[in-house]
C-alpha cells in the first residue's frame, strides 16, 4: 500500500506564533534564508529512496527561490500550494482568504510552469475552519489536505465522514485529512501523521499506528517540514518557550527517522495515491 508523502515548504521565520507578529526584514536578514539547503537535503533523501512526494510551497518561498520549485518538478515531485505568507485561516474574512489563495496559486503555477491542484492550509484546519474548503473549491483547487482536529485530552474528536479516509465535500473538492489514531489512553492524536510525532517520539510508534491506519482505513497522508531536519534553525525573538521546545525537539534525529520511514513504507505524491478519487 502506498501512502502520500507531503512537505510543507516554508522557511524558519514563517512561524507566526510569537505575540510580536511576523518577522521583520531586519530579523530575516540577520540570519538569512535556510529553506533552500533544507529542501535540498530532503530532495536528496527522497532521491536516494526513489520516492516522490507532494511539496506544498508557500508562494513567498516560490517567489524568492524559483529554482527550488523547478528542481522539485524536474525530479518528478508534485507541486501544490501552501498559501501566500503562512497565515492561519482562523480569523480571516472569506474574501481575504479567497484573494490569498488565488494569488498564491498563480504565483506557484507561474514559477513552476505547471498546474497546481492541491492546497494545505498553514497550521492545518479545525472543524470551525471548514468553510475554507468552499473558498478553495471556488478558487479551482481539486483537493485539500489540511484537516487535523486535535484535542489534548481523552475523548472523540469531530471527524469527517469516511472514518478518516478521503472525503468529497459538497462543494466538490476532495479532502484528504491527516491520520488520527486512538491511543490506549483514550486520546485521539496524529501518531501516524509524521511531523512532531515522527520527530519527537520513538519510531516504533509511527510504524505501529501507520500500519494500523493502513489496515483499518487505507492509504493516508504523512507530512514534514524542511526546518524539521535543521538542528541549527533559529526562532524569532519573542517566540514563547513552549513553541521553541515543540519545534526543536528531535530535529537532530529527524533525517535518520525519515530514512527509516522511506525504507519501511511506500510513498508517492497525493495526486497518484488518490488518483481514482481525483478522477471522479
Amino acid at each position: 500500500m502506498r501512502n502520500a508523502l507531503t512537505i510543507d515548504v516554508e522557511d524558519w521565520y514563517h512561524d507566526a506564533a510569537r505575540p510580536g507578529g511576523p518577522a521583520t526584514a531586519d530579523e530575516i536578514a540577520a540570519v538569512g534564508s535556510r529553506v533552500e539547503r533544507n529542501v535540498d537535503m530532503l530532495l536528496e533523501i527522497l532521491d536516494r529512496h526513489r520516492t516522490r512526494a507532494t511539496l506544498f510551497f508557500l508562494a513567498d518561498v516560490a517567489r524568492e527561490h524559483p529554482s527550488l520549485v523547478r528542481r522539485a518538478i524536474a525530479l518528478g515531485h508534485e507541486i501544490a500550494c501552501h498559501g501566500l505568507l503562512h497565515r492561519p485561516v482562523r480569523g480571516r474574512a472569506r474574501h481575504e482568504l479567497a484573494d490569498d489563495v488565488r494569488e498564491a496559486r498563480k504565483i506557484v503555477e507561474d514559477v513552476g510552469g505547471t498546474e497546481v491542484r492541491g492546497f494545505r492550509a498553514p497550521y492545518f484546519l479545525q472543524p470551525p475552519d471548514l468553510w475554507a474548503l468552499e473558498v478553495l473549491a471556488d478558487a479551482g483547487f481539486a483537493y485539500d489536505s489540511s484537516y487535523m482536529p486535535l484535542r489534548y485530552f481523552p475523548g472523540d474528536v469531530p471527524r469527517l465522514p469516511g472514518e478518516g479516509g478521503p472525503v468529497r465535500m459538497e462543494s466538490g473538492i476532495w479532502e484528504f485529512p491527516l491520520p488520527l489514531s486512538r491511543l490506549p489512553s483514550g486520546h485521539v492524536l496524529p501518531s501516524a501523521a509524521g511531523g512532531f510525532s515522527l520527530r519527537a517520539l520513538p519510531f516504533w510508534i509511527t510504524r505501529k499506528y501507520l500500519k494500523r491506519f493502513n489496515r483499518d482505513v487505507g492509504p493516508t497522508v504523512v507530512y514534514t517540514h524542511p526546518w524539521e531536519l535543521d538542528a541549527g534553525s533559529p526562532k524569532l525573538p519573542g517566540t514563547p518557550s513552549y513553541v521553541c521546545w515543540f519545534n526543536d525537539v528531535g530535529r537532530a534525529r529527524m533525517a535518520t527517522k525519515i530514512h527509516r520511514l522511506l525504507s519501511e513504507f511506500s510513498f508517492a505524491p497525493i495526486a497518484e495515491v488518490f488518483a481514482d478519487e481525483l478522477a471522479r
